[in-house]
Formats: structure tokens, sequence, C-alpha cells
């Protein structure tokens, strides 16, 4: 399934993971191996927590 982004905003956002990735390595890699750990989950779940927007609770709701 074909991404609803733009190749622009993919690019920006492309551009600013790898920008992390070089100021934050050990951080890149921690997130990195806890995502690909929980990928079952579901991405989008795991980033609504990461960013305060949901709890697991709510996540069963």
């Amino acid at each position: 399934m074909p991404a609803l982004a733009t190749l622009e905003e993919l690019s920006q956002i492309y551009k600013k993971l790898n920008e992390f990735k070089k100021k934050h390595p050990q951080a890149s890699e921690d997130l990195t191996l806890l995502l690909k750990s929980h990928r079952k989950i579901g991405y989008k779940n795991i980033c609504k927590m990461y960013i305060g927007e949901a709890t697991p609770e709510n996540l069963k709701e």
C-alpha cells in the first residue's frame, strides 16, 4: 500500500530521521531494536504511546 504522504514529505522526514541517527546514534539503535522486537503491536500504536497520545489501556478500549 503506497504512502498517503507526498514524495516531498517523505523525503523531508527521511532526511530528519537520518539527522537524528547521526546526532543520537545510541538512542537511534535502541529505538530501532525496540521497534523491531515489537512489530506486532503496530508502529502507529507504539508512536502514539511514545508521544503521549495513548496509553495501553485506552488503545484496548
